[in-house]
């Protein structure tokens, strides 16, 4: 039951997010299309094999056409195609993917590779705000010691808030804290 439920919000938080990407790209492809038709106006550029009143012809035309949503949403084009199965020996890369296939989905390459570029994070979320173990270590000393202060000291400050107690190791070791004065503090 609570799978299905979870689908569900998925599919939804899916959908609106689709739903904001389509609105952008229709915006700019409308200002594209009004930026062009207005430079090209007192253009005189000419084309081979071409005359000019049949671009101007042309010009008018997509000037004149709205930008209409096709029947079906590159969502659920994409989502009713087949699956692509894996094999252990094909390195996948599934940025490449996506940009082979920007011209056929248009607005979901872009959320993907609006989503799919944030680096994941190697800090273990649990560890990062706990005081038990060690705070700054060589392989995780990107916070400088002043914000890895006020976090644990925030930690502290939330758990006297609510009155929560801090769940003690067996070999726990005082943290020292140095104070504004400069002196140092055992907690």
């Amino acid at each position: 039951m609570e799978a299905a439920e979870n689908i569900v919000k998925v599919k939804n938080a899916l959908n609106d997010m689709f739903n904001e990407y389509l609105e952008r790209h229709e915006a700019s492809v409308k200002e594209a299309l009004s930026h062009k038709s207005g430079s090209s106006a007192g253009s005189t550029t000419s084309r081979p094999n071409e005359s000019s009143s049949d671009w101007d012809a042309f010009e008018g035309f997509l000037n004149d056409v709205e930008v209409e949503r096709p029947q079906k949403s590159e969502l659920k084009m994409y989502l009713e195609e087949g699956v692509l199965k894996g094999n252990e020996r094909i390195n996948f890369n599934v940025l490449d993917w996506w940009n082979t296939h920007k011209l056929k989905y248009r607005v979901l390459s872009k959320m993907a590779s609006d989503i799919l570029v944030v680096p994941v994070s190697t800090g273990a979320s649990e560890s990062t705000f706990s005081a038990g173990g060690r705070v700054i270590d060589p392989y995780r000393s990107t916070l400088a010691p002043t914000t890895v202060e006020m976090l644990i000291c925030g930690g502290d400050w939330v758990r006297q808030m609510y009155g929560l107690k801090k769940k003690l190791k067996k070999e726990e070791i005082p943290c020292e804290v140095l104070l504004p004065s400069g002196k140092r503090k055992l907690s």
